[in-house]
């Protein structure tokens, strides 16, 4: 290895961010990180971009100078396949430089993922350089023996020594699997620091869990009031306690389970930093959003159920369609980009090895074909083939060969795809090495989902239905996500139609959460004090029922369909701050009121309506309605709805009723005392009064105002709410519940 020059070991000081209160100390940006953002990013916006967020990251994790423990829990929230493994690794790299003596890594469940990561990390840090000397010291699920345990000791003490030289400077990075049995040998290992004259206590250690979402979180179940903990779990809680001095940083593209645990949860974070993707990143908007139409095609209940008969003799018909598109898209790209194939067929290992036959028949049969002249070719390309080029010559953004020219290569290109079954069954090979082949088709499911990267996917084939509905795991396998913009024209995935709307809805979800996220990060605000919402039909669920704890309210507002604000009954001062807002309302907004035609009641008292401004509806008049705690969350609920729509269309007007001219109506009480019984007055059986339920738009938000007061008992006056959206309106929101409200 080469001395390094003056200019090279010079360290830029960046003051952390003034306006961020949870930032405790400057980091710095030295050699390792300039080094490893230099090799691995090709433009200069980018570098700055991932430099400051990886700063702002390590700006709210424990000062290594401090000498004193100060533990943290950060959460740090990308997209799927967005570059989250170069980001921790940066933070690793600038954790070298800023003089952090241990580094642990947490990840994978399984040995294939663990290794796939920590393959990355010795690539992308260099780890082995010439001579020898190099600034880290890797290890990889490390035993907890005293040679382990002197190694350590040797490289932090001198790590810690300000008079070691620099090139003897070793940062250690620890590796581990989420199984009890590596964490408690990573947890042992720290203990006998100790012995080696480490004083565990004040050193500074981050903590890096990659998808931190996954295995980690608490699942166990609650006995007598107790919940149980899993052992992962413990064996994570273990570590911690082990490293007292310790920052724990949670990356995940799929934050729901770390935001709805306890809030007195050891792993709940306190903090969130949100990432931005690099330039060229194709996610759930491009795919699901932008380019559905083109990307996505759409299996029927029947061609699903062939595609997971595992009785079936011969392979689906849009597989077979998938497959001639994949070996179109290949020839269509230069002969230098390696692509892949993703045929994830379900859970079940019988499946893979199904399909795992069915894929090598159609390669062989088909690859002799079409090397062929015969009628049989004919027909082959006529039936697959032309079909699935004029399909993708409908969307390229490139010239395109006829098919004629493609045709005479692609027998070539089937012949050196490597094919490989990637699951549980030990038999199977799982070395993917994707340099030493120009195309391949991997098959599997699990295995196949969150954190595994497959590079090159240009073609999905995904019969595979929502299941539970956990929208955390549909989203994690999104394979297909990444930086595909070079070929995003070409790309493909055969989804039953539950599941394409599944990540159509996602999308809306996920901008959401992110942006009130990155709102909480720029305030500097405490997790602990962010009330959870998320924008998600009942459809769904935000993540497993096993790790919540916080209490939430999950509501679905169907277009068509009435929803009543009714809990009205003992609000006391709460009531009179209600109607005044009303009345402001109506006084700055209620100008053009008139009676509602359609009311043919010959009474003085009318149906009155005017049209106004939705924005203004949920700012000025809903945003802060008082109420139960029920009826309140409901509304923010309805808030949350509406202002995404808003986002879309800020020029959405709604129509406000002034049920019976906003004359009192008499309502008896349901037995909790709270709820109005029918709060909306019903049909009249023998005159012209059709009841209030007709009384609505069928293009606009429609909200109802009640002005009501108690039939018997305590006197009583409050303004009850009903509201209708129109179809195109519709949505769902989850919020947490909060006794203060």
């Amino acid at each position: 290895m080469t001395d390094m020059t003056d200019d090279q070991q010079h360290v830029e000081v960046v003051p952390a961010a003034a306006a961020d209160p949870l930032a405790s100390w400057a980091p710095t940006i030295g050699p390792e990180t300039t080094s490893l953002v230099q090799t691995a990013l090709s433009d200069d916006a980018t570098r700055a971009q991932v430099l400051t967020q990886t700063r702002s990251i390590l700006a709210r994790c424990v000062d290594p100078a401090s000498g004193q423990a100060q533990p943290r829990t950060g959460l740090v929230v990308g997209y799927v396949q967005s570059g989250k493994t170069l980001s921790f690794t940066t933070l690793t790299a600038m954790a070298r430089d800023n003089g952090f003596p241990l580094v642990i890594l947490l990840a994978g469940t399984k040995i294939s993922l663990h290794s796939q990561t920590a393959d990355r990390l010795v690539k992308d840090l260099r780890v082995e350089r010439d001579g020898g000397l190099s600034p880290w010291f890797l290890l990889r699920n490390p035993d907890a023996t005293s040679l382990r345990a002197n190694e350590i000791a040797t490289h932090v003490k001198a790590m810690t020594n300000p008079k070691t030289p620099e090139m003897f400077r070793r940062t250690t990075v620890v590796t581990v699997m989420k199984n009890t049995t590596r964490l408690t040998n990573v947890r042992d290992l720290l203990a006998l620091l100790g012995n080696y004259g480490v004083p565990i206590e004040s050193l500074p250690v981050l903590v890096i869990d990659d998808e931190a979402d996954q295995a980690g979180m608490n699942a166990g179940r609650v006995v007598d009031g107790v919940k149980e903990e899993t052992a992962t779990y413990a064996s994570i809680l273990g570590l911690r306690d082990a490293a007292p001095n310790s920052s724990y940083v949670m990356y995940t593209a799929t934050p729901q389970a770390p935001l709805l645990i306890s809030l007195a949860d050891a792993l709940s974070p306190d903090h969130v930093n949100v990432l931005s993707p690099g330039l060229g990143y194709t996610g759930g908007k491009y795919f699901f959003d932008d380019h559905r139409g083109s990307f996505v095609r759409t299996m029927n209940d029947a061609e699903v159920a062939d595609a997971l008969d595992s009785a079936a003799a011969e392979p689906p018909e849009p597989l077979k369609s998938a497959f001639a598109t994949f070996f179109l898209a290949k020839a269509m790209l230069p002969h230098e980009q390696m692509v892949s194939m993703l045929v994830h067929p379900s859970h079940g290992v019988e499946m893979h090895t199904i399909y795992g036959q069915f894929v090598e028949t159609l390669r062989s049969s088909w690859a002799d074909l079409l090397a062929s002249r015969s009628i049989d070719r004919d027909e082959l390309v006529d039936a697959y083939f032309r079909p699935a080029y004029d399909d993708l010559v409908s969307t390229a953004q490139r010239e395109v060969p006829p098919l004629d020219e493609l045709l005479e290569s692609i027998h070539w290109w089937m012949g050196a795809t490597q094919v490989r079954v990637i699951n549980s069954d030990p038999t199977n090979a799982d070395d993917l090495n994707w340099a030493t082949a120009p195309a391949w088709i991997v098959i599997g499911g699990n295995k196949l989902d969150r954190g595994f990267t497959i590079e090159g996917l240009a073609v999905t084939f995904m019969p595979r239905g929502v299941g539970v509905g956990n929208a955390d795991t549909i989203q994690q396998r999104a394979r297909f996500f990444g930086y595909k913009a070079s070929y995003g024209d070409l790309c493909r995935a055969w989804l039953p139609v539950s599941l394409a709307d599944s990540y159509e809805h996602y999308v809306e979800h996920e901008e959401h959460l992110r942006a009130e996220l990155k709102k909480a990060e720029l305030a500097g605000m405490s997790l602990k004090d962010w009330t959870r919402q998320m924008l998600l039909d009942p459809t769904f669920k935000a993540t497993r029922k096993a790790v919540i704890e916080l209490p939430y309210l999950h509501s679905r507002f169907r277009g068509g369909t009435w929803n009543a604000v009714d809990r009205i009954g003992d609000l006391g001062a709460m009531a009179g701050v209600n109607r005044d807002r009303l009345h402001r309302f109506n006084a700055q907004h209620g100008g053009d009121v008139v009676d509602d035609p359609r009311d043919q009641r010959t009474t003085e008292y009318r149906n009155q309506v005017y049209e106004t401004s939705l924005a203004a509806v949920v700012d000025e008049l809903l945003i802060d309605w008082q109420g139960t705690v029920e009826d309140q969350v409901l509304v923010q609920q309805l808030c949350l709805v509406l202002k995404a729509r808003l986002d879309d269309r800020p020029n959405l007007g709604a129509q406000i009723y002034l049920m019976d001219g906003l004359r009192e109506r008499s309502r008896s009480l349901a037995s909790d005392g709270a709820a109005v019984s029918n709060l909306q007055q019903g049909k009249a059986p023998n005159g012209p009064y059709q009841g209030d339920r007709e009384f609505f738009s069928d293009e606009l938000f429609s909200l109802q105002v009640h002005n009501v007061t108690g039939k018997s008992g305590p006197a009583w006056n409050a303004i009850g709410l009903n509201f209708r959206l129109p179809h195109d309106l519709a949505g769902g929101a989850l919020i947490q519940l909060d006794g203060d409200l």
